[in-house]
């Protein structure tokens, strides 16, 4: 990184946990944001608020330029753009293709076990992964959005255990250690009388991105001018706004 040039950062609060123990919570960012993991729940909501944090960040002429701990991430991030700074994030499917090393490791795990539900110390955080607590919480959610419709909350509480009938491994990724987060895992996987897997994780990716070291093949630059988009084989790529 330039010591003239002064970096935004926009991550996802999954990240935390791994940017804290990394030191890329602290300076050398002009400005931090985190945004809340929940909008991968919705993702027209997510391009919308991922696209409102760039334009403030933009919109700071202290700013130069913004990275992105983000993935692609369900397309959250497809039609991103600054008007102003290039964006640089990295060439992931979602955070734990970031946590992982790359695409690469995380296709070979699902190919070779395709009922593997990844989990790691943000996710256990948010206590929104499969196990005890999901239940609960996907239960208020659905509770506060339709209060007076407990017929439609049962439904959508039970349509949301079927959509995990078909995994079987609960893999831990973890780059920080945590074993609070990682026995967290193991109960989870207890409870749902799933295989436990612990993944040693691959912290370059990450690493790599708040420290400035963006190979062209692991990183994208969007230029300023350009979004985020992907081509007929699903790899990120720029292209002019």
């Amino acid at each position: 990184m330039s010591q003239n040039t002064k970096y935004a950062l926009l991550a996802c609060d999954v990240f935390k946990e791994e940017l804290a123990v990394f030191g890329g919570d602290v300076p050398p960012w002009h400005r931090i944001e985190y945004l809340d993991m929940g909008l991968h729940d919705r993702p027209n909501n997510m391009r919308i608020e991922i696209q409102a944090a760039i334009n403030r960040l933009d919109e700071d002429l202290e700013i130069d330029v913004i990275l992105l701990a983000y993935g692609l991430c369900g397309n959250g991030l497809l039609g991103a753009q600054a008007i102003r700074c290039p964006l640089i994030l990295p060439r992931a499917h979602d955070c734990i293709s970031i946590l992982l090393g790359g695409i690469a490791p995380h296709n070979a795990i699902l190919k070779e076990n395709p009922g593997t539900y990844f989990y790691s110390p943000g996710w256990v955080r948010g206590k929104r992964v499969p196990g005890p607590d999901r239940e609960a919480h996907i239960r208020k959610i659905y509770g506060t959005r339709y209060p007076n419709d407990e017929e439609m909350v049962e439904d959508l509480v039970e349509a949301d255990f079927d959509s995990f009938a078909h995994n079987s491994c609960a893999a831990y990724v973890d780059v920080t250690q945590n074993a609070e987060a990682e026995k967290y895992c193991k109960d989870c996987a207890q409870h749902l009388s799933w295989q436990f897997r612990r993944l040693p994780g691959d912290a370059s990716m990450l690493q790599n991105l708040i420290k400035g070291n963006w190979d062209s093949n692991r990183y994208l630059t969007v230029p300023s001018g350009h979004s985020i988009a992907v081509n007929s084989q699903s790899e990120l790529i720029s292209k002019p706004s």
